[in-house]
């Protein structure tokens, strides 16, 4: 794999993350392929077809916005390239500030299909880290 394709890769993906920041829907669902399927950490239903995603986006934003400016960061564990199929896994760190403050870090991966030149996402799954237990119970 060439460099080039995984910057590539993880400038897609990070452009999902400022878009949200942004508020900006129309250029999150330009890095999503028409036929993207989506698991996300805060809604338990699998988001599947630009209809479900369009009222996903509405939710998502406003509650968002109820919570306070984000800021995040991630941190690429791999991307794997296969000609036009990409595999990212990485973590992304976030933070809502008040007035409703949370702060976390998910595991995520997505599959990725280039078409004509372009990485667009055709699956992205998160999931919360989970909190280290305790042994000595």
């Amino acid at each position: 794999m060439a460099l080039s394709e995984r910057v590539e890769v993880e400038r897609a993906i990070r452009s999902i993350f400022e878009n949200f920041q942004s508020g900006d829907v129309h250029g999150l669902e330009s890095v999503l392929a028409d036929d993207c399927t989506v698991w996300d950490v805060f809604t338990p239903e699998f988001i599947v077809g630009k209809e479900a995603r369009r009222e996903f986006h509405e939710k998502d934003r406003a509650q968002s916005k109820a919570r306070g400016p984000l800021t995040w960061d991630s941190r690429f564990v791999r991307v794997d390239v296969w000609g036009d199929l990409a595999l990212a896994c990485y973590y992304l760190d976030f933070e809502y500030q008040e007035p409703g403050a949370m702060n976390g870090s998910v595991r995520i991966t997505d599959l990725l299909r280039r078409e004509e030149g372009k990485w667009t996402v055709i699956h992205h799954h998160e999931g919360l880290i989970p909190l280290p237990h305790d042994d000595h119970s």
